[in-house]
């Protein structure tokens, strides 16, 4: 015979399975679909972290046998048992659903990410800017006015598109427009700054190198407009090697253009030649500093000797980095190419760096102060620093040992902090077309991965090419005589010296 208290407790866990039963946080039919819904969501996170690459092992297993464990004591709770206490049921569902919103958060980032690598590391396209000139108090104002001109363009000696396909480009925007070719430079660029009805196009690093030696032109012209034309593939003589980065020395060139128009042309002044040596081995980068004057043989040229900056307005990167390979005596694994808004973003995303002011007085540049010593900065301030040299008595020499620093102190920052890891989403918007590279988003991942395997700090060492400065012609401009810096070959040796010791250790 069944007692009454027995009767009543029975009659309690039914009224409490009655409440449960109820359309609720706390239902337990609700917990089954939510479990449902975590398990889908939690095996797309897991395939996502594994197809991405970017997680070392050492973190990816154990975050995966954790959220796995958690979805097997789930279904033990919403399958096996049932909860009558409310206290668990809550807590088991308000886990889940937290752990379901950090997981769509987390991979809505890596997706971000992932995407921002395939956009920079992935694309094989190149473009080509062209600028439209005109003479400065001319009436003409937009390419429209042109219409059934003439208009003079340069025969560029470094072809990166056809003339036919340049002359549809134009006639496809100026009805009737149409364009003359002409070999020497000088004529098209003084017929655009002379007479009032003539206009000339004229490739963006073409006219880079022109304005830099002919002082007081930009001022008798203007641009009305300014065309981005995809040329036929990357601009480069070879593939890079296949090597992995992340245990393998390498020599990265870095390319920096101080370019006038945004985006990245496929030609502007090399003024910025940096050769970083890595050995990720041994966490050490050696900086080396090349002058933008320095006195070379542009690759494949004979005769008259350059500028190395001449080489990226002649044939972009590519002649950039052949040149330097065989003044160097170096091969070159991979090569960043970079605006100079690319150092303000990387900077600013990075939450400021330090810079040391090494001169006994105080700077004032643009708005920047640096005072003798030790001075934090932004993006905008890291980038004048970068750039400044008519306030040091070695000028190009000294500003290239500054932004040998500010690279050093943008590693550091990255290397030794949780910076890149706060703050990338920030990071990846402001560098977004403000750089080119040939790493592969195979290369980046593993160097990332292996970064992040160990979080530990790099050794940067700096060391720079000197010469004397001189009088010259150039390949580039054969007519003229301009300053250009004789490289001492004691310190180009010792650079050679260097770089081997660093990728052989």
């Amino acid at each position: 015979m069944v007692n009454k208290k027995s009767k009543k407790k029975n009659l309690k866990r039914v009224e409490t399975s009655k409440k449960l039963d109820k359309p609720s946080f706390l239902n337990l039919n609700t917990t089954k679909i939510i479990f449902f819904i975590f398990s889908l969501i939690l095996i797309i996170f897991i395939a996502r972290i594994s197809l991405a690459s970017l997680l070392p092992a050492k973190f990816f297993w154990p975050l995966a046998i954790g959220l796995v464990a958690f979805l097997g004591l789930f279904f033990y709770f919403a399958f096996k048992r049932n909860i009558s206490s409310k206290t668990s049921l809550v807590l088991v569902n308000l886990f889940a659903v937290v752990l379901s919103v950090g997981m769509i958060y987390s991979g809505l980032k890596i997706n971000e990410l992932s995407d921002f690598i395939n956009r920079n590391f992935e694309d094989n396209k190149s473009y080509a800017i062209y600028n439209l000139i005109v003479k400065k108090d001319a009436e003409i104002n937009s390419p429209e006015e042109l219409k059934n001109k003439e208009i003079f363009t340069y025969e560029e000696p470094v072809k990166e598109i056809s003339n036919s396909k340049l002359t549809r480009f134009v006639e496809d925007r100026i009805p009737g427009a149409s364009l003359e070719y002409k070999e020497d430079l000088s004529t098209v660029m003084e017929r655009a700054a002379k007479l009032s009805d003539v206009a000339s196009l004229v490739n963006n690093g073409t006219y880079e190198s022109y304005i830099s030696v002919n002082s007081g032109y930009e001022d008798e012209i203007k641009i009305i407009a300014t065309y981005k034309i995809e040329i036929d593939g990357k601009v480069e003589e070879e593939e890079p090697t296949s090597a992995n980065l992340s245990n393998t020395p390498f020599i990265l060139y870095i390319n920096g253009i101080d370019t006038r128009t945004d985006g990245m042309p496929s030609r502007s002044l090399a003024d910025v030649n940096i050769l970083a040596a890595v050995n990720p081995n041994t966490k050490k980068i050696l900086l080396v500093a090349i002058p933008r004057d320095t006195y070379v043989q542009l690759s494949g040229t004979t005769g008259l000797m350059d500028k190395l900056t001449h080489a990226g307005s002649r044939g972009g990167v590519a002649l950039s980095k052949a040149t330097i390979e065989d003044f160097m005596g170096v091969t070159i694994d991979r090569y960043i190419r970079v605006n100079f808004n690319f150092v303000k973003g990387l900077v600013d995303g990075i939450g400021g760096i330090t810079v040391t002011n090494d001169l006994d007085r105080t700077l004032t540049l643009d708005g920047c102060t640096y005072n003798p010593g030790d001075n934090f900065v932004d993006g905008k301030c890291a980038l004048r620093f970068a750039r400044e040299r008519k306030s040091y008595s070695t000028g190009d020499r000294h500003r290239g040992e500054n932004q040998e620093q500010v690279i050093t102190r943008i590693l550091e920052k990255v290397s030794s902090s949780s910076s890149l890891i706060k703050n990338y989403s920030t990071i990846l918007s402001s560098l977004n077309d403000y750089f080119d590279t040939n790493v592969s988003s195979a290369d980046i991942t593993a160097l990332v991965r292996m970064q992040l395997n160990d979080m530990s700090s790099w050794t940067v060492e700096s060391y720079n090419i000197n010469g004397t400065g001189a009088m010259a012609k150039t390949y580039s401009y054969p007519n003229q005589n301009l300053y250009v810096m004789m490289p001492d070959v004691t310190t180009v040796a010792t650079a050679k010296n260097k770089i081997s010791a660093l990728l052989s250790e």
